[in-house]
């Protein structure tokens, strides 16, 4: 699949970015919530990443965020939920 000129892969992004929170999406998608989380990064100034999505065997999606620190991946988890790892790949 081709990306658009001059954007980081999601492999990429997840190499660069280890420290993971990875959610499920709400049927009907996340609304103003994802509004509140885009504004959460943007308070930090810090830009939000995404990692690659994916579908578990029962067909929910998931989202996963990315970020450069534990600290910050924390507080994610914190005020919005969801599972945090570090990626060690």
């Amino acid at each position: 699949m081709t990306r658009y000129k001059g954007r980081t892969s999601p492999e990429a992004i997840e190499r660069d970015f280890p420290h993971h929170v990875e959610m499920i999406v709400p049927l009907g998608g996340f609304g103003k919530k994802l509004d509140v989380m885009h504004e959460w990064h943007s308070a930090r100034g810090i830009e939000a990443m995404h990692g690659r999505g994916r579908r578990d065997e029962k067909g929910r999606n998931y989202i996963r965020w990315c970020f450069s620190g534990p600290t910050v991946a924390s507080a994610f988890e914190n005020q919005f939920g969801g599972r945090r790892y570090l990626n060690k790949a």
